[in-house]
């Protein structure tokens, strides 16, 4: 009887980044809280050094040296830079990969009984293995990106040509047929390293003990059913929306937004790395100008450029619209009831925060795999319309697209007045999920019930050991 009630540690290994590091804390945080764990449950978030400094400048750290979550900081080593690499996945795939020694002497100090590792870090799956410590792997992103990894080793032998001349539908057990154009970032070049990992990934997922998914069945309910209908998969577990929920000084532009009417003002802006040209801003700047609606627009502009906006915009706008060129809330500012419309990326993060608060979406997809979200979001799930580019031309929109689709997205056409009901049903079932007794409530409980039953038992991951190999 004591030795069930032993206390177990958890380790976790997040990536850096605005899409990884804060829901994989958050992630820490929620299986700590869970009533299942009954205080028998703490954690160690192993950091590189990177992570660390990325998680310090958001305040995501405890600060209470009595909090159940430790902090293991891994050294400096020698790393590849960003800019020697084929893009950030390679980039952080690689760097876990050279961490791998450093990791597992860290699962080892620490005693970790589980590790939960982002999954970009599936390089070090064997050095869990080789301590008997069994391996999650927490995917920020969705399920249906999900789907398509794990199918990817398939459309590899399928397709041999790029998928941008690939003439036809890509297909994917739950999903829709996927225009080419449709697919991520990573897959659009076989030759880069981001898909060769992408593959590598794809495989490396049937090795561990089970896949941890932040999303919610009642938005994806057909692509998991789809995932776990294949026995080669480990069991899923679709545990979100896992959103970090920040407090501080009250910003500014949310000051602006409460002299604003209610559902008057468009949003938008997209993500910590989305950046436009000048020759784009000034096109987008056109086009919102030319829709007459009120905007809050977070412009971060690539290469240095200074300013993309047309001679006069500011000043024509001044009083109806902001143009910020840097960081904001935008989990305060999608809650605020001036806010009638958001016009995003499409990052994962930002997909769920929308839904959270029920806040309908035009998607502006430009890299990672966005493109995939726009197309899900419009084409499956009918939560969005997708903003009509031209991937062939570095993705360009042209001012009529942006100032049609704010229209669409702010006025009261019947294509509009279903996505907001459709929106409004999200947000309910998005809260109904997490809460106590909710579909991603029970899976967390599953997974701490798992983790305190069986730890120290279960090592690799028995179901799928005998049957599969990798070399």
């Amino acid at each position: 009887m004591e030795e069930q009630k032993k206390k177990i540690n958890l380790a976790f290994l997040p990536a850096w980044g605005a899409g990884h590091t804060p829901s994989t804390i958050e992630l820490a945080k929620r299986l700590l809280l869970h009533p299942s764990s009954a205080g028998r449950l703490s954690v160690t978030l192993i950091l590189t050094p990177s992570t660390a400094a990325f998680s310090s400048s958001l305040a995501l750290l405890p600060t209470s040296s009595s909090s159940s979550i430790s902090i293991y900081y891994l050294p400096s080593i020698e790393l590849p830079s960003l800019q020697s690499t084929d893009g950030m996945s390679d980039h952080a795939a690689r760097c876990f990969q050279l961490y791998t020694p450093h990791i597992k002497s860290a699962l080892a100090a620490t005693s970790a009984s589980a590790i939960i590792i982002d999954y970009f870090a599936t390089a070090v799956i064997d050095a869990a293995n080789e301590l008997r410590i069994p391996t999650y792997v927490y995917i920020p992103f969705n399920a249906s990106m999900l789907a398509l990894v794990l199918h990817l080793p398939t459309l590899h032998d399928e397709i041999p040509l790029e998928f941008d001349q690939f003439q036809g539908q890509i297909h994917v057990p739950g999903l829709p047929p996927i225009p080419p154009f449709s697919m991520p970032s990573p897959f659009m070049d076989k030759k880069n390293r981001q898909y060769t990992w992408s593959i590598y990934h794809a495989q490396r997922l049937k090795h561990v003990r089970g896949i941890l998914v932040n999303t919610f069945r009642a938005l994806e309910k057909g692509v998991i059913s789809a995932i776990e209908s294949d026995k080669s998969v480990p069991t899923v577990h679709p545990v979100g929306p896992i959103l970090h929920f920040s407090a501080g000084v009250r910003h500014e532009c949310l000051h602006w937004l409460d002299e604003q009417p209610a559902a008057s003002v468009v949003f938008l802006c997209f993500g910590s790395m989305g950046m436009m040209t000048a020759a784009q801003a000034a096109e987008a700047a056109a086009g919102i100008e030319r829709s007459g609606y009120r905007f809050l627009w977070i412009l971060r502009l690539a290469g240095g450029e200074k300013d993309g906006l047309p001679l006069g915009f500011r000043e024509r706008t001044k009083g109806k619209g902001i143009v910020w060129e840097g960081w904001v809330p935008q989990m305060e500012i999608l809650d605020h009831m001036a806010v009638g419309g958001f016009v995003t990326h499409g990052g994962w993060n930002s997909i769920l925060e929308s839904l959270w608060h029920g806040v309908p979406m035009v998607t502006w997809p430009m890299y990672a795999e966005q493109h995939l979200n726009a197309f899900e979001m419009a084409a499956e799930m009918g939560l969005a319309a997708e903003m009509a580019m031209d991937r062939r031309q570095e993705g360009w929109v042209t001012a009529e697209e942006v100032e049609s689709k704010v229209r669409w997205l702010m006025e009261d056409s019947e294509e509009g007045r279903k996505v907001r009901e459709r929106v409004k049903e999200m947000k309910a079932a998005s809260r109904e999920a997490v809460e106590k007794g909710g579909q991603s409530w029970n899976e967390l409980d599953k997974i701490v019930t798992e983790l305190l039953n069986e730890s120290g038992e279960f090592g690799v991951n028995t179901r799928l050991h005998s049957e599969h190999s990798y070399e």
